[in-house]
């Protein structure tokens, strides 16, 4: 089978053509943007120069799944953000802090607070069973 040449649109160099399956492109910084077309779905991935995987966007047919690994993530707007799922888990592993200039509001069928140390609870007037 004969080596066919593409365009690198970044550097402008021609390079050995991929498989058509997959479809990388080199970026400024070095990271690199693959396009990966399988069978059954299509992974759109920003690799980091040394080649980790950075951003993961799979499409499949349940529908797209995105995947971030980074030193830090972090989302800002103006306006609202919203999540909606049928289950939501959050795992730290030093801390969590959740804080709001407004009232908060927390609803569900129950609730259970579990601590292996004491729980305070401070506020003007603490009102239970109310």
């Amino acid at each position: 089978m004969e080596s066919q040449l593409v365009n690198n649109e970044v550097s402008g160099e021609a390079a050995p053509a991929e498989p058509p399956s997959v479809r990388p492109r080199v970026l400024p910084s070095g990271r690199s943007v693959v396009l990966k077309i399988g069978d059954d779905c299509e992974d759109l991935e920003v690799r980091s120069p040394g080649g980790d995987v950075e951003v993961r966007i799979t499409l499949t047919d349940q529908g797209a799944v995105v995947s971030l690994r980074g030193g830090r993530l972090q989302m800002e707007s103006a306006g609202e953000v919203t999540l909606n799922c049928r289950r939501l888990e959050v795992v730290t592993t030093e801390g969590t802090a959740l804080g709001s200039a407004g009232d908060v509001l927390i609803t569900g069928r129950s609730m259970r607070v579990q601590a292996e140390n004491d729980i305070h609870m401070n506020g003007g007037v603490i009102h239970l069973n109310c």
